[in-house]
């Protein structure tokens, strides 16, 4: 699971979403309406608009590993049918979990949900990596994990499937290579360049959690912030970026 940031929509196709929105009276009528829309032309802009936040591989923004090519529902239209035309309620993902999540959506003692949403929250304040397996798991907090964390683990169980994992461990790799050759060289400003490379193919959002999290205390990503401060900034930057 990875951060990602809504765009804005154009006007019309906002208009387009209020006029549809005010027709939804049911769950019926919002699948309905859903259903009919999907297939038409009217929704290609805002397909577009959700393929520009997922980035230019499209990987799903859940698993991070399959293509997206479902619209999920983030609120789920049987959970609360007025969000069916809502836009920031609209998240593009694989057709696996797609699946997974459908119409699962726990929420807390005051309704608010406890699966992570990644258009509004960073996932690394729910989940931790361990960069040895690259399995996810729920921040442990004093006395238990994080409800947050430990139940999109729970309902999105496709962010730890074995091929998604293996995906995970492979960037690592990557990552380490590129930091062991630039530390270990003459001329490490020479290889910043490889690193940079693995920041931009990165489609995990493992780099942010060796920028910015418990990562940046790895023994390698350590020694390039000790010994190399410039070199560390850059790479920080280009992980905000990505």
């Amino acid at each position: 699971m990875r951060r990602v940031y809504r765009p804005g929509i154009d006007f019309p196709v906002r208009c387009d979403l209020a006029t549809r929105r005010k027709k939804v009276t049911s769950k019926e009528t919002a699948r309905t309406e859903w259903s009919a829309y999907r297939k038409s032309a009217k929704s290609r802009p805002l397909i577009n608009a959700l393929k520009e936040m997922n980035g230019q591989r499209q990987r799903c923004v859940y698993c991070c590993d399959s293509r997206s090519a479902d619209v999920d529902h983030f609120t789920p239209i049987a959970f609360d049918f007025s969000m069916a035309f809502v836009w920031k309620n609209f998240i593009l993902v694989c057709p696996e979990c797609n699946r997974n999540k459908s119409a699962r959506f726990p929420v807390d003692s005051q309704g608010r949900p406890l699966i992570i949403d990644p258009t509004l929250e960073d996932p690394w304040d729910f989940l931790i990596l361990d960069t040895k397996s690259g399995y996810l798991a729920a921040r442990f907090l004093e006395e238990d994990f994080d409800p947050k964390g430990d139940a999109t683990i729970e309902v999105i169980s496709c962010i730890n499937h074995e091929a998604v994992i293996e995906g995970r461990r492979r960037v690592i790799s990557r990552y380490y290579d590129a930091l062991e050759s630039l530390l270990e060289s003459d001329d490490p400003v020479g290889l910043v360049g490889k690193l940079i490379r693995e920041v931009r193919e990165d489609e995990y959002g493992v780099g942010s959690w060796f920028a910015r999290r418990e990562g940046r205390d790895d023994p390698l990503f350590k020694q390039l912030r000790d010994r190399f401060p410039v070199i560390w900034r850059r790479f920080v930057r280009e992980v905000c970026r990505s």
